[in-house]
C-alpha cells in the first residue's frame, strides 16, 4: 500500500540557485499547518526574494485551485518579518497580515 503522491515544484533563479519544494499532494487536516519542504541549491541572496515569494504565492494558489480549499500561509519573506496570506479557489491570494517577527 502506497502513501499520499507528492506534488514537486522547482524554479531557478539563477545558473547556480534553485529551489525544490515538495508538498503531499493532499490538503491539511482541519486546524492543521500546510507542510512544505524546500531544498535550496547554491546560496540564495536577498536579490531572489521577491522571485521566490512570487513563485511561493503562485504555487500555493495552484495548490489551493488543485484542492479546491482555502489555505492560510505564513511566509517568511526576512529574517525578522513574516506575512500571512490566504488563498481560495477562484480568487486571488490576499495579504492578511505582516508581523516584524520571523518565522523558521
Amino acid at each position: 500500500m502506497s502513501g499520499p503522491e507528492v506534488l514537486t515544484f522547482i524554479h531557478r533563479f539563477s545558473r547556480s540557485v534553485s529551489c525544490q519544494m515538495k508538498v503531499v499532494d493532499e490538503p491539511p487536516g482541519q486546524g492543521k499547518a500546510l507542510s512544505v519542504a524546500h531544498e535550496w541549491t547554491g546560496q540564495p541572496k536577498r536579490k531572489h526574494l521577491d522571485a521566490y515569494r512570487r513563485w511561493t504565492l503562485y504555487t500555493t494558489q495552484l495548490l489551493a485551485e488543485r484542492w479546491q480549499k482555502r489555505i492560510l500561509y505564513g511566509l517568511g519573506v526576512a529574517p525578522n518579518r513574516t506575512e500571512f496570506w490566504a488563498f481560495e479557489p477562484g480568487a486571488a491570494p490576499k495579504l492578511l497580515r505582516k508581523l516584524n517577527a520571523g518565522i523558521s
